[in-house]
């Protein structure tokens, strides 16, 4: 017996409150389900808001597209074609009322560290908490810690990493916040700056003032490879608002060690108040920028992987490659942040003997590149995604093996490396979720497990709620599809279409 101070019950028990576990958690409960949410933090939306990573990358789909419109008519939502973003405060708030309202209990502070499981089902998830050792029954529950951590315990399967890369996390950033920044004057000088640069070759401005910085002794490396600023909406004047950035980088990172992810924290405050220091001195705009805020969330991009029905592979996201089952649409390029020290942002593309489906294939170029492939020079060519395409998450890569009644969504679900390090982002996340919280809802009233789920009925549901799983995706990504020219690889290592004058890409066009 259990030395428990509290026990709850519920249909459906979803553990974790980022994106993705919001997004079950709503679905769940709108199905007229008892739902409890277990949280650790104090708030909802993980990386989202806690982190500072402010925009949404992926296909704004769904519950997503719900909730960036809820936000957008209380002024917290800046919507743009690609990356809308936040203010990550309100969004917490919002998250928090959208679940009550919709019936969904949540629990704070509660941090799921072990379950109990009996003949191939979960049984109870065990939580420490203020109150102390608390048991969460339930009929069906849904991993969405990031980490895998209901899973792991739950002894399923999982991995981590990649072969050539050998236990290696991506590298992680921690987002900030900064004050009284002349937001307008950056972005004029970036697209001063931009005129002056080959379309094909051009280099973000921030990065080209570090190397600019490197040289003169006032950076000792370059802090940031890549980087991305999100506006905070609210601020009536856009010479002295707020921003939040993801930039700085922690290499060569082990993301399942309590050891190493204390050292990449220590790597990280240090380094962004080195950054800082940086921008005031070298990019316009921010000579008076102030740090309002470390993200008090370490910005982790992947770690354990549960093996699921299916495990997505990578050839599949370059292919485009569409799926009964699929309940998430995937439109954006690879993105794996490159593990280990050097000049690039992230891994674009994968490797394989030959070119499938819509994947834009070259010879490899990486045999001497030891910065993006410091063990070894993968064998084949190189494949990066068609920006005219997109391919499909299927509902099979959110069931794990091993237990009958538990799903995962968001960064731990069933992928291969490159596939996880695409489609990891805040809006694809939020669609797993949102079919994971369904799937869950259907499993409990029909007593079955969630295998026994046929993903085409699943899809078809999501479908009649609203999601645009029909049809090829709209706005910034019709936009590409319908963009002329040559594709070529820039030199981010995206694939463009540039027609002699103007470049379109994933990133923006």
């Amino acid at each position: 017996m259990l030395n428990v101070s509290k026990r709850f019950d519920a249909d459906v028990v979803v553990c974790g409150g980022g994106p993705a576990g919001f997004c079950a958690g709503l679905a769940a409960a709108r199905d007229g389900k008892r739902v409890i949410l277990l949280e650790w933090r104090e708030s909802l939306g993980g990386l989202y808001t806690n982190g500072y990573i402010t925009g949404m990358a992926g296909y704004v789909d769904g519950y997503a597209l719900e909730f960036l419109q809820r936000m957008e008519k209380k002024g917290y939502a800046l919507m743009k074609p690609h990356l809308p973003s936040i203010d990550p405060e309100a969004g917490k708030v919002m998250m928090e009322q959208m679940l009550l309202a919709a019936g969904c209990r949540i629990l704070y502070g509660a941090h799921v560290c072990d379950c109990e499981v009996q003949d191939g089902r979960i049984t109870s998830v065990i939580v420490y908490c203020k109150s102390g050792k608390v048991q969460v029954t339930g009929r069906v529950f849904v991993d969405c810690t990031g980490d895998a951590d209901l899973a792991f315990a739950a002894g399923i399967p999982t991995e981590t990493s990649s072969a050539e890369y050998m236990g290696l996390s991506q590298s992680v950033t921690m987002g900030f916040r900064l004050a009284y920044v002349n937001e307008q004057k950056f972005r004029e000088a970036d697209a001063e700056w931009r005129k002056t640069m080959d379309q094909r070759k051009h280099r973000n401005l921030i990065v080209s003032k570090e190397f600019e910085a490197l040289e003169k002794g006032d950076l000792y490396e370059i802090l940031s490879p890549g980087n991305l600023v999100y506006t905070v909406p609210g601020g009536a004047d856009p010479t002295c608002t707020d921003v939040t950035l993801d930039a700085t980088h922690t290499f060569d990172c082990r993301c399942d060690d309590v050891e190493d992810l204390t050292r990449q924290i220590v790597d990280q405050h240090r380094k962004v108040f080195v950054f800082v220091d940086f921008l005031r001195k070298y990019v316009p705009g921010f000579e008076h920028a102030v740090l309002e805020n470390l993200a008090p969330m370490n910005g982790i991009r992947d770690s354990r992987r549960i093996i699921g029905e299916y495990v997505l592979r990578d050839i599949d996201l370059a292919a485009g490659r569409k799926f009964d089952d699929g309940i998430a649409i995937w439109p954006e390029m690879f993105d794996t942040h490159v593990p280990t020290p050097g000049f690039h942002t992230a891994i674009r593309h994968i490797h394989a003997a030959a070119p499938e489906g819509s994947a834009v294939a070259r010879p490899s170029q990486d045999e001497n590149d030891h910065m993006m492939h410091p063990f070894v020079a993968p064998e084949g060519m190189e494949l990066r995604t068609d920006p005219r395409d997109w391919a499909e998450i299927p509902y099979r890569s959110l069931v794990p093996v091993g237990v009958d009644n538990l799903l995962a969504a968001g960064r731990c679900y069933s992928a291969e490396f490159h596939a996880l390090g695409a489609t990891r982002v805040i809006a694809t996340s939020m669609s797993m979720g949102q079919a994971a919280g369904h799937a869950a809802a259907l499993a409990a009233e029909r007593r079955i497990a969630p295998r026994e789920i046929d993903g085409r009925e699943l899809r078809e549901l999501l479908i009649r709620e609203g999601a645009r799983l029909n049809e090829p995706p709209q706005g910034h990504w019709e936009t590409m599809r319908n963009a002329k020219g040559e594709y070529y690889v820039n030199s981010s290592d995206i694939v463009a279409i540039y027609d002699g004058d103007t470049a379109a890409s994933h990133i923006g066009v």
